[in-house]
């Protein structure tokens, strides 16, 4: 007799919904036909998830409806039934009558909206493409023309004040964690090489560091000739973009 926790094994190191013929063989059952009823009680228990009407997998197939549903709305807005098609027919395929399912309970929690005459689908939570094609659609209607990277980078800056706060509680701990003593300075160049820093947008993290020194949590030590330096060594600095650099932070 199978153990479940060789059931579940198989199907983790699985690539795709195995059929009850394939998991008989690798689990040494007699045959798929008479282990098919086991799997079936299984699936209904909510221990594993049947795809088909022959074909199982430990993963749900509900939540990679949604996950894939959201990720095709973030890169290209569709009408209903294509987004629903697409999403379907990605390997492994998944049921359309469930991927329908899963679309209209997005809708229903705001993930997914449907924008326009033609309601296409536009995921709420990245809805940059969305917002690019419409601000320059309005710009155009005052006789405004704007590049589309103009328009990307007012929406990357808009992203970023969201992430200010956040960066700013990383910044402020890891100063804490890595000053030789309480008060003392930590260059800008040194935090840059803390692992939960490195990846900040410069932007993002510049708009942090200033915004703890308006807190009056920190002092930023102001570096008197930055424009005199290479731009390499200048990026290393935080700047406020009005010709004020800084070159390390310290408690307050």
């Amino acid at each position: 007799m199978y153990e479940l926790e060789n059931l579940r094994r198989v199907l983790e190191k699985a690539e795709a919904p195995l059929s009850s013929a394939k998991l008989s063989k690798l689990l040494q059952q007699k045959s798929g036909k008479v282990f098919k009823p086991v799997l079936d009680a299984e699936a209904k228990a909510g221990r594993i998830y049947k795809w088909a009407a022959d074909l199982y997998w430990d993963k749900n197939p509900t939540e990679m409806a949604r996950e894939r549903l959201l990720t095709i709305a973030a890169s290209e807005m569709l009408p209903g039934p294509k987004l629903n098609a697409l999403a379907a027919a990605e390997s492994p395929k998944i049921g359309l009558s469930l991927v329908r399912n899963a679309r209209t309970e997005l809708l229903k929690e705001n993930l997914l909206r449907e924008v326009g005459k033609a309601k296409l689908n536009v995921n709420a939570q990245h809805p940059q493409q969305y917002l690019e094609l419409e601000i320059g659609r309005l710009l155009s209607e005052f006789g405004i023309e704007r590049a589309k990277e103009s328009i990307r980078a007012l929406l990357g800056a808009t992203e970023a004040k969201a992430e200010i706060p956040e960066v700013a509680e990383k910044i402020f701990k890891a100063m804490n964690r890595i000053a030789f003593a309480p008060g003392t300075s930590v260059t800008f160049y040194r935090l840059r090489q803390q692992p939960e820093l490195a990846h900040i947008p410069k932007l993002v993290f510049d708009q942090a560091a200033l915004r703890l020194q308006q807190e009056r949590k920190v002092f930023l030590a102001g570096h008197g000739h930055a424009l005199s330096l290479p731009k390499p060594e200048q990026d290393e600095l935080v700047t406020d973009g009005l010709g004020a650099y800084y070159v390390s932070i310290c408690a307050l």
